[in-house]
């Protein structure tokens, strides 16, 4: 749809699975690409905004507050970051949105319909979800036009993975009919272990069998993850060196070829 940004939710019910290192590392790859980028932080436990440096507790104005008052502007709650992109943090209290937003007429369309207003401002947004599937989720898999599925390569890590799937369909059938599945992602690889080979294995035998396209690649478990946030950096602008950094770097070039516009 013309006039429309890629809308990028990145999605699993499924805590751990590196969704908001995704989110973070992509929407710094697509800044350093020259794409006006905005991440929103759906996940009331605010990683994103943790992870660039930000003391949650010190944010006045939340993508809560967008949420839940419809006279308030996006625009009033998104922050410039020092990575190129823009980011509508969340805050613990998002956490009460749940029951606020369950409320509201056409509930799961309101973050779709305070997004709107900015389409023409941003090249891409990029939504880092929580672990869950409830109105937060449902909310962001609403607005996007791509899914991103993170899936750690661990044998826990698979168990849901059809009920995610279930519940795009639904969806697709109710609220979005333009949703896709840009495919999913493999993380938290540790080629050593054999439960690692036997996930992405299994991985790859589902993906065929659905017909969703599974990135070529994967992103191998690195101590560095756990280390990024301490430094306040994406880790693709901090360690680019290491192998997180190249794959995620890969895993954005493909997106955007994938694309163009």
């Amino acid at each position: 749809m013309a006039g429309v940004p890629m809308i990028l939710t990145v999605a699993n019910q499924k805590g751990g699975v590196a969704k908001t290192t995704t989110a973070v590392n992509l929407s710094a790859c697509f800044a350093e690409a020259g794409r006006r980028t905005l991440l929103v932080d759906m996940d009331p436990q605010g990683g994103s905004a943790v992870c660039l440096g930000m003391d949650t507790t010190k944010i006045e104005r939340s993508i809560y507050d967008a949420l839940v008052n419809p006279d308030l502007s996006i625009r009033s709650i998104v922050v410039k970051t020092d990575f190129g992109f823009d980011l509508a943090p969340a805050t613990i209290d998002l956490a009460g949105a749940e029951l606020e937003l369950k409320q509201a007429l056409a509930a799961e369309t309101i973050l779709y319909r305070r997004l709107r207003p900015v389409f023409d401002e941003y090249d891409i947004i990029v939504i880092d979800t929580p672990p869950s599937l409830g109105i937060l989720t449902v909310n962001s898999l609403t607005a996007a036009t791509e899914v991103l599925i993170p899936i750690a390569c661990e044998y826990m890590a698979l168990r849901g993975l059809r009920m995610l799937l279930d519940t795009m369909e639904n969806v697709r059938k109710v609220t979005n009919s333009g949703l896709h599945i840009m495919g999913i992602l493999a993380t938290r690889f540790d080629g050593r272990t054999i439960n690692s080979r036997e996930v992405y294995q299994y991985l790859a035998e589902f993906a065929e069998r659905e017909g969703i396209n599974l990135f070529p690649f994967v992103i191998k478990q690195s101590v560095r993850f756990v280390e990024a946030p301490g430094y306040q950096t994406p880790l693709v602008l901090w360690r680019q060196d290491i192998d997180g950094a190249k794959q995620y770097r890969e895993l954005a070039k493909e997106i955007l070829n994938g694309h163009q516009g």
